[in-house]
């Protein structure tokens, strides 16, 4: 029997702990779903999710995440662990500075952002409408924890450490 080669090894954890991931995606879902039912709060939460979840995806969970593994790669090969240091720490501060910058205006004016016409809240109630705010600054909270956790994933993997970027959730709210 021949051995499994590391990227085939490698494959298959990653798979296997994507797999998880979302067996517990779902079950979280389930959870929530029976404990809040169908309810306002449970749809306030959804809606106060919604824009720093975005946040997340466009600064430090998604394509910048994912366009900083092979530049990574690239620099480590070429110039060596120091050089991918110093450009890792750059764009991980940058990354930072820019979410915390736009996770304090969006919590300065939450209510405004769910309150307005074309705000993400329609159709909501005033009650509800200040929940969803509340429910949104702490949420950007987390959103600024996490905001370095796309770059992190990406120099993990860019220096061939695959099991911690694996057991890593994808996006605060994933499913």
């Amino acid at each position: 029997m021949n051995k499994l080669s590391f990227l085939a090894r490698t494959s298959l954890l990653i798979g296997f702990f994507f797999g998880i991931d979302k067996v517990l995606a779902f079950a979280r879902s389930i959870i929530i779903a029976r404990q809040f039912s169908l309810s306002f709060e449970l749809d306030a939460f959804n809606v106060a999710n919604n824009l720093p979840d975005l946040l997340f995806a466009l600064i430090s969970g998604g394509a910048l995440s994912m366009a900083f593994i092979p530049v990574l790669t690239q620099i480590l090969t070429l110039k060596g662990r120091d050089a991918v240091w110093v450009l890792f720490s750059r764009v991980a501060n940058l990354a930072f500075v820019v979410t915390a910058g736009a996770a304090i205006l969006i919590a300065i004016f939450a209510e405004q952002i769910v309150r307005s016409e074309i705000g993400i809240a329609p159709g909501f109630g005033l009650e509800q409408q200040q929940l969803i705010a509340e429910l949104m600054r702490l949420n950007l909270i987390a959103t600024l924890i996490f905001s370095i956790s796309g770059l992190v994933i990406g120099g993990l993997q860019a220096n061939q450490h695959f099991i911690l970027p694996a057991l890593a959730p994808r996006s605060i709210t994933s499913a």
